[in-house]
């Protein structure tokens, strides 16, 4: 009878390792819950046995087997949590706990660790040995540790981020009050509860991972990554090769031409074009490479570590946005930056920033395809507390009833196929995450301006940005 409830748990951890496979593959997320899930299943499998077996010589094989999987649980259960909160720096921290628990492994099959066995209402148990506290201390800490870890990653949070990882926090609390197990260790006469702690801990963790979408985003990302960048600049180092040799295949060609070899009537003007090619493939990839990085930015907002900002010039910024920007025919002419004090500084992260400009540069351009005509002037000034980044195009401008709509996802006046809606709604997200803000005036047939406000470094906004949680402050 009282081995009923241990079979039942490491059944049920198989359907939840199992389930999670399944569903969401093998991520760097998904990897470690997969090794709770196949831990806590051989540790209730070895006690079903346990629980069940008469014979002492059994008994003390199986204490030993059954703790060796005990001793990995808190090590793997604070692996997910470092994968959850993307705490890389916790690796060392990790690697040492791994460490240790291979030492007490292998002390293992002496007494230190586990002392033989004592003799229950309920069968056989492990008994602790001299060195049973150091792992007692081990998961006591490591608990507490993931608890912090989920208490600051929440504070950074928002939405529905902030909802999964308060049901990674209730799992904490719940795998703690496991531990009261380890009283039986030393000898009190109970039934350890543990397991139903640990089940409930496990389950509701998984079900945040595959209903509440715990790795979805990440691993999309990681997809993103590793299916579109690698090709891309794999496209964008055959465009070089091309670049490379291709004037010494011109240059014999226009020999052949010249000495009458090959004829080249009602060709020509392909064979120049041909020259363009490598130089146009290298920007589109270019653009399409930056494309691939906004949107990994975008998946990873609700990441952003506030407690790391530092200063960056937006001069720089600017810099770096037009030299990287797939611009196309004439379009380069079409931006004027009014000079840029370097003393124009901002406390946050340049990406972002080059990523709002980005989006603004795409929207201006298109706007002025769509009209035929216009400029763009991109403009930056200290303003109290505040770096000012204005950036004005003279294109057809905005009507005044589609004005107020432009940051909301997924709204677009651009036709089908166009664009999906979520250029502009990133920028209010990047800059409101930053602690700051984006606004736009328009005059239809005249111009649209765009003004973005970031703290200045020191600043009131920018000491409130760090302390803050990353919420999205959105305006009614």
């Amino acid at each position: 009878m009282y081995a009923i409830p241990t079979a039942f748990v490491s059944a049920l951890f198989v359907v939840f390792g199992l389930y999670v496979l399944i569903t969401q593959g093998i991520t760097r997320l998904s990897a470690p819950f997969l090794l709770m899930c196949a831990t806590t299943f051989a540790w209730q499998g070895t006690w079903t046995l346990l629980f069940q077996t008469q014979s002492p010589h059994i008994a003390s094989l199986l204490v030993r087997l059954g703790y060796l999987f005990i001793l990995f649980l808190p090590t793997t259960f604070y692996h997910f949590i470092t994968e959850v909160t993307a705490r890389r720096r916790e690796q060392p921290v990790l690697l040492a706990s791994y460490g240790l628990c291979l030492v007490l492994a292998a002390l293992l099959p002496g007494d230190l660790v586990v002392a033989g066995y004592r003799r229950f209402f309920f069968g056989y148990y492990p008994a602790a040995g001299p060195l049973h506290p150091l792992h007692v201390a081990q998961t006591v800490l490591l608990a507490g540790r993931c608890a912090q870890l989920l208490l600051a990653a929440r504070k950074k949070a928002g939405g529905e981020a902030r909802r999964r990882l308060d049901l990674c926090l209730a799992g904490v609390c719940l795998y703690a009050f496991a531990a009261v197990d380890y009283a039986v260790n030393y000898g009190l006469p109970f039934y350890p509860p543990g397991v139903l702690f640990i089940a409930l801990s496990l389950g509701l963790l998984a079900i945040t991972i595959v209903r509440y979408h715990l790795i979805h985003p990440y691993a999309l990302a990681a997809t993103i990554a590793h299916e579109i960048a690698t090709p891309l600049a794999t496209i964008g180092m055959h465009a070089d090769e091309i670049a490379s040799v291709w004037s010494h295949v011109f240059k014999g060609y226009r020999l052949a031409v010249t000495h009458g070899i090959y004829d080249d009537q009602g060709h020509a003007g392909q064979s120049e074009r041909i020259s363009q090619l490598a130089a146009a493939i290298r920007r589109e990839v270019s653009g399409t490479s930056a494309m691939v990085e906004m949107a990994l930015a975008s998946f990873t907002l609700d990441r952003l570590d506030r407690s790391r900002f530092s200063p960056h010039s937006l001069q720089q910024c600017v810099a770096s946005a037009l030299e990287r920007y797939p611009f196309r025919g004439d379009e380069r002419a079409r931006v004027t930056v009014t000079p840029i004090d370097a003393a124009v500084r901002f406390s946050g992260s340049d990406t972002l920033v080059v990523f709002v400009l980005f989006n603004l540069l795409k929207n201006a351009f298109h706007a002025i395809r769509v009209s035929g005509d216009g400029e763009i002037t991109i403009s930056a000034a200290m303003e109290q507390d505040f770096c000012v980044l204005r950036f004005r195009d003279t294109g057809p401008g905005i009507a005044p009833d589609v004005l107020p709509h432009i940051f909301d996802a997924f709204f677009s006046t651009k036709r089908h196929g166009s664009g999906a809606g979520m250029g502009l709604a990133f920028c209010r997200r990047a800059t409101e995450l930053l602690g700051g803000t984006i606004e736009c005036s328009s005059v239809r047939g005249s111009h649209t301006a765009f003004t973005v406000r970031l703290p200045a470094p020191g600043s009131a906004a920018d000491r409130a940005t760090r302390a803050a949680p990353a919420r999205s402050r959105r305006r009614r």
